[in-house]
């Protein structure tokens, strides 16, 4: 992905998420680039863990592939919903990809619904 299409990416995120943008890093099979972090999310911690959390981006593989089973298409994203973020996987080619994170709230409706599933699947 080029730098264009990572500020025009930025550009989208930040118009319909505002300030619950938290994180945006692209990556590939050797290097990573922190493209944006909310200054709240701007610490040690979150440095120490990249490396780990990149690993694992990159070594993304879908549960429904198209060469097994084409009835969904090819994936174009993968959601994880966490108590405080939404994080969203775009993989791209050859251990390439970009991870951008969101506060929880503004995937709401996904949010309830997993919550909702969640309790059923706990009772």
């Amino acid at each position: 992905m080029s730098d264009e299409r990572y500020q025009e990416l930025l550009q989208l995120v930040r118009n319909r998420a505002g300030d619950a943008f938290r994180t945006a890093i692209s990556y590939d099979a050797d290097d990573s680039t922190v493209l944006y972090v909310r200054d709240d999310l701007a610490t040690d911690a979150l440095g120490d863990a990249l490396p780990a959390l990149l690993d694992r981006a990159r070594r993304y593989e879908p549960v429904v592939h198209s060469d097994v089973y084409d009835g969904v298409g090819d994936t174009q994203a993968t959601v994880e919903l966490h108590e405080e973020a939404a994080v969203l996987i775009f993989p791209g080619p050859d251990e390439s990809g970009v991870v951008v994170s969101l506060d929880r709230d503004v995937a709401k409706g996904l949010g309830q619904f997993v919550t909702s599933c969640n309790e059923v699947l706990e009772s």
